[in-house]
């Protein structure tokens, strides 16, 4: 099993574990490294079985203790025997990293910063962008509609988003502590925000590839803002409610259509789809 080397854990659990030198992946003693991801990825197996239905806990038993110490070194335990040189990660070497009473919440904040780094976001976060500028020169040469491109990245995030909302909605229940829901709340916002930067130079280069411009006041990044908002509220209703349906899908589709193509100015009295229709041809 590979952990993400690249990450500087010390620095982003911080306050939240006994010794950073215990998540350093730089420490002589690779090991200790090594058995705090093993015990993060437990946590998070954990999670995925329990939001995927495969857990053998009856509901009612998840209702009352759904992430507890006994429940994460059991999953540590499985991981541990799947990567060389860690022996195995007991409940001793939990409470070394993770100490004294508020050690589950210390615990619950580091799976969250963990969480942030998995392969699964990462890749969702690149997605959208990725596509947009190497679909943009296609709208260009009117091999592609505008709307329609919107359309398929809009539709791909939307899913990925209502996922990742599923997941911090789940682990926020954990804890009915509001110190703890905050920080965890802060840490979804910084991976939100992360993927609203990521869209600026998309923006840019549309405008560009595009010969359009912004209506007064509106900004690459501002509009990158506005989407990622949109997107953040249909996400949380689609988790929240379960409202995960065909026309929930197109409303929101049309609604980030309708944002982007308010954001560009025609400059023509022309409608901007019409204006980009007359402006590429």
């Amino acid at each position: 099993m590979r952990f993400n080397d690249e990450v500087d854990w010390p620095e982003v659990f911080g306050e939240h574990i006994s010794r950073p030198s215990l998540a350093d992946p730089r420490n002589p003693r690779r090991s200790a490294y090594v058995r705090t991801m093993v015990f993060l990825e437990g946590g998070l197996k954990e999670i995925d079985d329990q939001l995927s239905g495969r857990n053998a806990r009856s509901r009612d038993e998840l209702t009352g203790a759904r992430l507890t110490r006994k429940i994460v070194v059991r999953r540590a335990a499985g991981v541990a025997a799947a990567v060389p040189g860690v022996a195995r990660a007991g409940e001793g070497a939990f409470r070394d990293r993770w100490p004294g009473s508020g050690g589950m919440a210390n615990f619950f904040m580091c799976l969250v910063k963990y969480t942030c780094t998995a392969p699964r976001w990462r890749n969702f976060l690149d997605y959208g962008p990725r596509r947009a500028l190497a679909e943009l020169p296609k709208v260009r040469e009117g091999e592609l509609d505008l709307t329609d491109l919107v359309a398929k990245i809009a539709a791909h995030d939307l899913r990925m988003r209502s996922r990742l909302a599923r997941y911090w909605l789940f682990q926020l229940s954990l804890t009915i502590d509001a110190k703890w829901q905050s920080v965890a709340t802060k840490a979804y916002q910084e991976m939100l925000d992360a993927y609203s930067t990521r869209w600026i130079p998309v923006y840019e280069e549309g405008l560009r590839l595009l010969d359009v411009r912004f209506r007064p006041g509106v900004t690459a990044r501002k509009l990158s803002l506005m989407v990622c908002a949109q997107t953040s509220g249909f996400a949380q209703q689609v988790a929240g409610a379960g409202d995960d349906t065909r026309e929930t899908r197109e409303l929101f589709v049309a609604s980030v259509q309708a944002l982007i193509l308010a954001a560009l100015d025609p400059g023509d009295g022309h409608g901007i789809t019409e204006a980009l229709r007359r402006r590429l041809r």
